[in-house]
C-alpha cells in the first residue's frame, strides 16, 4: 500500500495522441476490478509499470473518495512462465501468492486468467497463436475482460495507441525491487543493469496498443 503516496497527477497519458487527465482514464474504473498481466519469464512486467501504477492509483483514488483511512491492496496478479515467479509487491500486486506461476501452456495460462474474473488483461507484445480455449473459458473471459493492452517488456510496444509517463524517480525502486527478488545470476544482473539505465532519465515513458480479446488471447 506504499504505492497509495502516488497521485494522478503524477502520470501523463496520452491515448490516441491526445492527453488525457488521470481521473478522465480511469473515471469508469471500480476498486472491485482485477488487473492480470501474462509475464513470459519473471521480469518483463516492468515493461508495463507505468500503466499497471496508473490503475493502482485509480485503486486508491477509488478509497480516497470515501475517507482518508483505508488499508486495502488491489487483486492484480502476474501470471509468471518461470519459477521461482519474482515478487511484485512494490507493485502493490500482494500478497506474493498473487504473482502465479503458469507453465508454456496457453490453455492453463487462460484457465488461471479465466478462474479470477479479470476485467483488464495486459499481455506481451509478442505474436499471436492458436489457443484453446473450452466454451466455458471463453464466455467467461468474454463477460468479464473489459480492456485488453499489449506491453514491451523494454516498454516500447509496436504501433502503440496509450503513452504514460512518470518521473523516474517515483518507480525506480518499485522496479529494482522486481529484479531483487529472485537470486541474482547473470541473467538477472544484466536486466538490472538495462534498468538502471532505462530509469536514469528524468521520465519514465512507456507505450501500449489497445487489443481486441481475441488477439491477446493470442499472445497469453
Amino acid at each position: 500500500m506504499h504505492s497509495s503516496s502516488l497521485r494522478g497527477t503524477d502520470f501523463k497519458i496520452t491515448q490516441n495522441g491526445e492527453a488525457i487527465p488521470h481521473a478522465d482514464r480511469f473515471s469508469s474504473f471500480q476498486d472491485t476490478d482485477r488487473l492480470g498481466i501474462v509475464v513470459p519469464g519473471r521480469f518483463e512486467g516492468i515493461g508495463a509499470m507505468t500503466l499497471i501504477m496508473a490503475y493502482v492509483t485509480a485503486f486508491y483514488d477509488r478509497y480516497r473518495e470515501s475517507g482518508p483511512e483505508f488499508y486495502a491492496y488491489p487483486d492484480f496478479f502476474t501470471f509468471q512462465r518461470e519459477a521461482p515467479c519474482a515478487d511484485y509487491c512494490m507493485f502493490d500486486i500482494w500478497p506474493y501468492h498473487k504473482n502465479i506461476h503458469v507453465p508454456e501452456v496457453g490453455q492453463q495460462t487462460s484457465e488461471a486468467i479465466a478462474g479470477r474474473g479479470l476485467n483488464v488483461l495486459l499481455v506481451p507484445d509478442s505474436d499471436a497463436r492458436e489457443v484453446e480455449l473450452s466454451p466455458v473459458e471463453r464466455e467467461s473471459l468474454r463477460r468479464n475482460v473489459e480492456q485488453c493492452f499489449a506491453y514491451s517488456a523494454s516498454g516500447t510496444a509496436a504501433s502503440s495507441d496509450l503513452v504514460v509517463e512518470c518521473r523516474s524517480e517515483l518507480l525506480r525502486s518499485y522496479a529494482l525491487s522486481v529484479l531483487d527478488s529472485v537470486p541474482a545470476d547473470d541473467s538477472v544482473l544484466e536486466q538490472r543493469r538495462q534498468w538502471e539505465a532505462r530509469l536514469a532519465v528524468e521520465t519514465l515513458r512507456q507505450t501500449f496498443r489497445k487489443l481486441d480479446l481475441e488477439d491477446a488471447l493470442g499472445r497469453i
